[in-house]
């Protein structure tokens, strides 16, 4: 049985396997990952983790293509961005326009539309009531991150009021937007926090380049510019799996940075990685 609560989509059922795709913006080349992705796993529920729009040139494709499938499509924080512009709750044409929000309204609408003509779109229906979280027996897919402990679904545990400029972040702001605080215990030292929430987490939002770190032992974890997956996983507990490909990027600096596509199993462990280097540019794989 699957009901919404907080804006989490929360199933009492598990998939034998889950497709995860987070932060495609625009990029052609991680449809097509998808697709190696559905034919090797056709049994497979497809979750996408937001942030389709902005970046890329193919906004409009992905998000065509999104609306077609049988897949649980979240929120992310340039969805938001672009719902908030569309519902003019807030002066967002500033921070959106700086994060390619232009760009996107002439993908999608041959123009810089005006709130009131987004509000009318398909691709504004489409989006406007997504959840931000989806949350199985096993694990938890969201965007950016949640409190990574205990009380992550009690939107009483965090702050009640946003105020970004004293670091107190809402229930959903958190989820769409956090970085360092989901990332880390000692943000200072770069400490990686333990996942005490007896689920396997899934997000992307952040760059898995910027993910560099220790944990407590003083082991340490770094990246590289191509942004393969990284996980995160204190011995006894769930993983923490980011999987930001860094499609954001500049396409002409960074042309391989075609995302991450991941399929896990029911009990959350990651069965296998599609990108760049091991699917597409390996077509035989």
């Amino acid at each position: 049985m699957n009901r919404t609560v907080d804006r989490t989509l929360i199933t009492d059922e598990s998939f034998p396997y889950y497709i995860f795709v987070s932060d495609i913006h625009g990029n052609l080349e991680t449809l097509e990952l998808i697709e190696r992705a559905k034919k090797d796993y056709p049994t497979a529920l497809l979750v996408a983790g937001g942030d389709y729009v902005d970046g890329r040139a193919y906004v409009k494709e992905v998000l065509e293509y999104l609306m077609k499938q049988k897949a649980v499509i979240l929120c992310g924080n340039h969805e938001q961005m672009f719902l908030n512009y569309a519902n003019q709750v807030e002066h967002q044409d500033g921070i959106w326009f700086y994060n390619s929000g232009d760009k996107t309204l002439l993908q999608l609408f041959g123009e810089l539309a005006e709130p009131e003509a987004i509000r009318q779109s398909k691709y504004y229906q489409f989006l406007s009531d997504k959840p931000i979280m989806f949350e199985t027996p096993n694990i938890i897919f969201v965007h950016a991150g949640v409190r990574p402990d205990e009380f992550y679904n009690k939107p009483e545990t965090y702050a009640q009021k946003l105020d970004v400029h004293r670091h107190q972040y809402d229930y959903d702001f958190y989820r769409i937007w956090i970085r360092e605080p989901y990332l880390y215990s000692d943000p200072i030292k770069k400490i990686f926090a333990h996942n005490k929430t007896g689920k396997t987490i899934v997000t992307g939002h952040t760059p898995t380049a910027h993910i560099l770190g220790s944990y407590e032992d003083g082991t340490r974890v770094s990246s590289s510019e191509l942004n393969p997956v990284v996980k995160i996983q204190y011995p006894g507990e769930p993983a923490r799996i980011f999987t930001d490909g860094g499609s954001h990027s500049d396409p002409l600096a960074y042309p391989h940075n075609d995302g991450n596509v991941v399929v896990l199993n029911s009990q959350g462990k990651l069965v296998k990685v599609y990108n760049y280097q091991n699917t597409l540019a390996n077509p035989e794989n």
